[in-house]
């Protein structure tokens, strides 16, 4: 009896559990700004990182739903650059910071975050 309710236990719950979390499809993957191209973004263990126009940077994401993402606690050195590059940079910072979907295309490489797309890199 102890057995056949630790069974009844695993089959109701641990189903749950494995299809709760949405899958990470971007895990190991980085990729570069289709309007920028030297920026670069790329997602390992639930860090996000990469190269803006001047700074590296450094934060966290969380895929929340089946298009939903959460980019958080960026960090990023100060560099000096161009008023070009500052202004792109600020761009692209508070577009990540604003950012609250995202779809990608595993056939063509092709990540959306909101509206900014990018290209996986080969």
């Amino acid at each position: 009896m102890k057995y056949l309710k630790l069974l009844l236990i695993i089959i109701l719950i641990v189903p749950t559990v494995v299809f709760a979390a949405p899958e990470d499809v971007l895990n190991g993957k980085e990729f570069t700004s289709d309007k920028y191209p030297s920026i670069l973004i790329g997602f390992r263990n639930g860090g996000v990182y990469g190269y803006a126009l001047i700074n590296t940077y450094m934060g966290t994401y969380e895929i929340k739903d089946e298009n939903k993402i959460s980019l958080s606690y960026m960090a990023y050195t100060k560099m000096e650059g161009t008023n070009k590059q500052k202004d792109g940079e600020y761009e692209y910072f508070n577009y990540l910071r604003d950012a609250k979907t995202y779809s990608y295309d595993s056939k063509t490489g092709v990540l959306m975050i909101g509206k900014m797309k990018f290209n996986q890199k080969k």
